[in-house]
């Protein structure tokens, strides 16, 4: 059984995809999912760039889940979920005498950042998953109250506190997705979310060289077309750091308007850069960086 544990946006599914498409490994082939509306299958590489096209075999977010006897090829479970920290889903997983264990992590705060917007755009907002915010907020509510003292739910909040709120705990939040590493036995090979990025081919042919499949069809072919599907969120992730840096250097520069996490990811590197915005009552973030120079302040 070959086991690929990873923080929803990380890549698990599409490494599960590309062992069972190009390889004669497996017994189980890729099932494509089939639309709602059509009843037909839908493409693989979904227009969001996710692999949420397709049936994962054990696609596992909960411990609840773990208390059952499997028969699997591969499973891609979850972490952290709901209801358990990596740690405790290494407790009661279940493993076997032939596990292959992949772990997919993030090497840096701006590692968990990118991902934070994949999370944003494949599983928020994505073209096949629409969970919407709750996929950041449930479950790290216990503060916003320091907005609003009758806040009971995140859904409560307006934009502008929900963007600084965010801000403002995502740093300690991810930190279990960079500690992770640390956290599995020597026998998992340890694969960051960057090098799946970067160095896609790469990193691909070290998967299956450590699971002992051999790669069969045009993988090269794949992974072209599976880069260029998440280039647009490359493409937003630097644009963040061009903000900032036009921003705090009062140079003229403008941007689309940005989703929420985007901007919340903007407030905080602001504030890491000695800045913090005057958002009080800013439900509609600024545009242009002169707009957002004039209501920067220093902390």
């Amino acid at each position: 059984m070959i086991s690929i544990f990873f923080v929803p946006g990380m890549f698990g599914s599409s490494i599960e995809y590309m062992l069972r498409a190009f390889s004669n490994n497996f017994l189980h082939p890729v099932r494509l999912r089939c639309s709602n509306q059509t009843n037909a299958a839908t493409t693989v590489i979904q227009p969001d760039g996710s692999m949420h096209g397709f049936l994962k075999e054990w696609h596992i977010g909960s411990l609840l889940a773990y208390g059952q006897n499997i028969d699997v090829e591969i499973s891609t479970p979850i972490y952290p979920t709901r209801d358990g920290t990596l740690l405790k889903i290494l407790k009661v997983y279940p493993f076997k005498s032939s596990s292959v264990n992949v772990l997919l992590y993030a090497d840096s705060l701006r590692a968990a950042e990118i991902n934070m917007l994949f999370q944003y755009h494949k599983c928020a907002a994505g073209a096949v998953m629409k969970l919407g915010l709750d996929i950041f907020s449930n479950g790290n509510e216990n503060d916003i109250v320091n907005w609003n003292n009758k806040y009971t739910h995140w859904s409560q909040m307006q934009p502008w506190e929900w963007r600084e709120w965010m801000s403002l705990f995502y740093t300690t939040w991810v930190q279990e997705w960079i500690n992770s590493q640390q956290e599995v036995p020597d026998n998992f090979l340890k694969i960051s979310n960057t090098e799946m990025l970067f160095q896609t081919k790469d990193t691909i042919t070290r998967v299956f060289d450590f699971c002992n499949v051999l790669i069969t069809g045009d993988l090269d072919l794949f992974v072209n077309e599976w880069t260029e599907k998440q280039q647009y969120v490359i493409d937003e992730f630097n644009l963040l750091d061009d903000i900032c840096n036009n921003t705090i250097n009062n140079i003229a520069f403008s941007w689309e308007q940005l989703h929420i996490v985007a901007s919340a990811i903007v407030q905080q590197r602001l504030r890491s850069l000695g800045y913090e915005i005057q958002c009080d009552g800013l439900n509609t973030f600024p545009t242009d960086s002169a707009t957002l120079y004039n209501l920067l302040e220093r902390c």
